[in-house]
């Protein structure tokens, strides 16, 4: 490992440890329990008409180690009883990686 996938992976430990919360992970009504840190992305969009919308998105940043699944249009994440759905922001991904090094997870969701 090189210094800065130390530094990042050091710095994923302590955002696990100190800004996350616990959150579960469901598809097909099965449920992983995993740390999350919140985040938000924004993102624009053209409505039917033409109009540029700006919206965002409520992201969950998730260690890649603490689960098996690649993220899916359709999974939930509930977080303080707070069902998300996971979606595609405009044309891009419903997730990407935090890092070069494929630490991290950013998972875009919606609020139900």
């Amino acid at each position: 490992m090189n210094l800065l996938e130390n530094g990042l992976q050091w710095l994923a430990k302590k955002q696990k440890q100190h800004v996350s919360s616990p959150v579960d992970y469901c598809r097909n009504k099965i449920c992983h329990s995993v740390d999350a840190t919140l985040g938000r992305t924004e993102f624009e969009i053209v409505d039917h008409n033409g109009f540029q919308i700006t919206a965002y998105s409520i992201d969950f940043l998730i260690n890649a180690a603490d689960i098996d699944l690649v993220p899916k249009v359709g999974d939930q994440i509930i977080c303080n009883g707070i069902v998300h759905e996971v979606l595609e922001l405009g044309n891009s991904d419903c997730w990407c990686w935090c890092d070069p090094h494929r630490i991290r997870r950013r998972i875009h969701t919606k609020r139900l």
